[in-house]
């Protein structure tokens, strides 16, 4: 996969001031779908043919989203969840509240504080939005340890009733905390958590037929993450955890599970005026993806490499993106907020560190990200599209990535190189994440982050 020349832009403080919306242009309803432990590599849509050694890409329904939409090519996360999470609820950079790290590690805030970062969907519940969350939390409670199984949700009857998220600004929820998510439940109908986490959804969709103000679900997936057991659609498979052999079988889960909910907006005349987005919250987790090109990508969640922090990002809106739109602009995930907001005609009265895409999505030009960052616990980066700079000061050229990262030697400098080097090194000095002074050890990639 090649890069595309970068697009400069002035480097600003990011703060979103979105045009007003158009008179009588009724405000899109948007759901956000968080995959979790997906890199991009993983989808049709992106390349990925097969899972080495594990079965084919079988990803229909993220693939006609992608066709059908827009489908952003460079987009970044951080390389675990917590802060990713943290990242897209507040349009702010993980450090800034207190999540370097997973939730539960040395060093990491207990809870997303919303008092000092209100999020997406306060902003958009102040906006009129009616809001939702489901599925796996991990920015804060309910996380008591010894009990995360009978804090998973086992009905569609009633919601769960957590003070955090609702202090966060979400109406309706049904959560579990996500600390470590030790079963699935039976690979059945009517026992499969991601199954229950499912109904609900389509439950609060349908509720809001008929209502005069728009929504905003914030649909965060329990899979593909470990413990990767079977699934309804191999229920014969392994239930040993970590057993990848499942893995295809998640991913086509997932997948039918994002045609059943478009399908459900199409039925209750929801369709057209919903912007459904898709991404991953990191890299993939031990997986190795043969692509269309002949190439492999393995994945690297918890890594400071590329593949540690690239994406997936769909974006479908019949009433509103064209179809078969391709970004080949930076995007990060403190993007999300703001151009929710711009959209909801609403806008952001503190300083963010996102940069709205809300006119790029219906086509208009917009405000281009020159740089993305990403970071996780004492490693972070910025990224342009063709160089990379770490917080060791080594620079990398990433234009064959993910399948390499070139270092470049200081010596070895070209003028576009030192260009590169002075400048990113300008975005870190700027951004000034600082370090995590817990004193651990970097932990490596795992199954319960």
């Amino acid at each position: 996969m090649k890069l595309l020349p970068m697009i400069m832009v002035t480097f600003c403080a990011a703060l979103a001031l979105p045009a007003a919306p158009k008179a009588n242009a009724p405000r899109p309803n948007i759901i956000f779908i968080l995959a979790d432990d997906l890199g991009f590599e993983d989808l049709g849509c992106y390349g990925g043919v097969n899972y080495k050694g594990l079965g084919a890409v079988r990803t229909p329904n993220l693939d006609t989203m992608a066709k059908e939409g827009m489908l952003f090519k460079y987009a970044f996360a951080c390389p675990v969840c917590s802060p990713s999470r943290a990242e897209l609820l507040t349009g702010k950079y993980n450090f800034r509240t207190g999540f370097r790290r997973i939730l539960g590690q040395p060093g990491v805030s207990d809870q997303l504080d919303f008092v000092k970062h209100p999020t997406v969907a306060t902003r958009l519940k102040a906006a009129g939005y009616v809001t939702a969350v489901v599925g796996k939390w991990h920015v804060g409670p309910p996380c008591t340890k010894g009990v995360e199984n009978e804090e998973i949700p086992t009905t569609t009857e009633a919601d769960t009733g957590y003070p955090h998220p609702r202090e966060g600004g979400f109406d309706r929820q049904c959560i579990f905390s996500g600390g470590h998510l030790n079963r699935y439940g039976e690979p059945k109908s009517g026992s499969y958590t991601p199954e229950l986490l499912q109904k609900w959804s389509l439950k609060f969709l349908a509720s809001r037929k008929g209502q005069p103000e728009p929504f905003f679900m914030y649909y965060a997936s329990p899979i593909p993450h470990i413990p990767l057991f079977a699934t309804p659609l191999n229920p014969d498979g392994s239930m040993a955890k970590g057993d990848f052999k499942n893995y295809p079988y998640l991913i086509e889960y997932l997948d039918r599970q994002v045609g059943e909910l478009l399908d459900k907006l199409t039925e209750l005349g929801l369709r057209e005026n919903t912007l459904v987005m898709f991404a991953g919250d990191n890299g993939s987790y031990k997986v190795t993806t043969q692509m269309r090109d002949g190439r492999e990508i393995l994945g690297g969640k918890g890594t400071p490499l590329d593949t540690g922090s690239w994406v997936p990002l769909l974006a479908s809106w019949p009433g509103g993106i064209p179809s078969g739109s391709v970004y080949n602009g930076m995007v990060d995930f403190t993007d999300i907020l703001p151009t929710c907001l711009e959209l909801a005609g609403s806008k952001a009265t503190d300083t963010l560190d996102g940069i709205s895409f809300a006119p790029q999505l219906q086509g208009k030009p917009g405000t281009p990200r020159a740089w993305s960052f990403s970071l996780g616990w004492n490693r972070w980066y910025a990224r342009e599209a063709r160089w990379k700079l770490r917080e060791s000061g080594k620079l990398y050229d990433v234009s064959d990535s993910p399948y390499a990262e070139a270092l470049v030697d200081p010596k070895n400098d070209t003028p576009e190189s030192k260009a590169a080097r002075i400048r990113l090194q300008a975005v870190l000095d700027k951004i000034n994440p600082g370090v995590d002074r817990s004193g651990q050890k970097q932990e490596s990639a795992g199954g319960d982050e």
